[in-house]
């Protein structure tokens, strides 16, 4: 396999200067000697995609083919859904519309796949923060990026859609593969995922393949971070929940887990709290986590008509993504 078997997918809502910076990113990966394809998804239901996606198909290489596709229905299942129906080569690589990928991305996830041949395989995150982020930088980075260490080989536990090559032979069960019950929540992989493994897929991992994610400022604050900390908590009782049959035992002792978490790091948070320890919002990001197997049932959106507009300049890229009531409130982060 090489590039020309892969299309780069770039879901985008109410972000064209993200966008922008995302595909131009991709004009200078050395995969482009090769060349691949790039679909853009337009998710917003007035095509506020399709002029940036005009002047970055003018600036394009040669060697890109460059595609817009107007998904209209909000929702990132959609937006993938709407994807997987445009394909048009076996091998299709997720970037999101925040992130920017290094030169060697693509050749990065090609060369591991080549080599584990795996259903899916997934790169690293790393963050990308503005120099004036300062309260819980630390934790930002953390939050947003996505770097277990893992070295290049077969792995148990599957990672989000962002940054991942999958190649759609092996997806097992008729489309829709995205889970559109999580449009506006997140975690619309996790049954397609389920689906692979339960089919015999295998995931791997490709160290040499990571991208930069770029928050949005709008997100650099514990009031959002928390919430996505909850969100990521529910992760296991919805599975259990979506099973077929629900497996409420399994629901029992997740919430069961859940509590003691929230207990134990609500707990180390409070004390880190009295004496300000600039660390303290992971502790307070763990114990949301148990939380959120608790309030399981509570829906959180993030994704479609919930998404935060961008608002302010971005910096082109260069040519180089799982509160206790009682306790005192965090302050949100400060952009000083």
């Amino acid at each position: 396999m090489t590039s020309r078997d892969v299309t780069v997918v770039i879901p985008t809502y109410n972000r064209p200067e993200s966008l922008h910076r995302a595909v131009q990113s991709l004009f200078w990966q050395t995969a482009r000697k090769t060349g691949f394809k790039v679909l853009v998804v337009d998710n917003s239901r007035e095509a506020t995609a399709r002029f940036a996606f005009d002047a970055l198909e003018n600036q394009a290489p040669d060697t890109l083919h460059l595609t817009y596709l107007h998904a209209p229905e909000p929702g990132v299942a959609n937006a993938r859904n709407a994807a997987m129906d445009a394909l048009t080569t076996p091998l299709v690589a997720f970037l999101d519309d925040d992130q920017t990928a290094p030169i060697h991305w693509l050749d990065g996830l090609i060369e591991a796949y080549s080599r584990y041949q795996a259903a899916v395989t997934f790169g690293p995150v790393m963050t990308a923060l503005p120099d004036g982020i300062h309260q819980h930088r630390a934790y930002f980075e953390h939050f947003f990026a996505r770097d277990p260490g893992l070295e290049d080989g077969y792995i148990d536990k599957p990672w989000g859609c962002g940054n991942a090559l999958l190649d759609t032979r092996q997806i097992p069960g008729a489309k829709p593969w995205f889970d559109a019950r999580m449009n506006e929540v997140g975690g619309e992989d996790d049954v397609l995922f389920a689906r692979i493994r339960e089919g015999g897929g295998k995931f791997a991992w490709a160290e040499n393949a990571p991208v930069y994610e770029h928050p949005l400022r709008q997100r650099l604050s514990l009031s959002y971070t928390l919430r996505r900390a909850l969100a990521y908590g529910q992760g296991p009782c919805t599975m259990a929940r979506k099973a077929s049959p629900p497996r409420y035992g399994s629901l029992l002792m997740w919430m069961g887990i859940g509590t003691v978490k929230a207990a134990i790091h609500g707990t180390a948070w409070l004390a880190l709290w009295v004496v300000r320890d600039p660390n303290r919002a992971f502790q307070l990001d763990k114990a949301i986590r148990g939380l959120g197997k608790i309030l399981f049932w509570k829906k959180m959106r993030f994704y479609g008509a919930a998404t935060v507009r961008q608002t302010g300049p971005i910096v082109s890229a260069s040519a180089n993504q799982p509160r206790t009531g009682a306790a005192p409130a965090e302050p949100a982060a400060a952009n000083h």
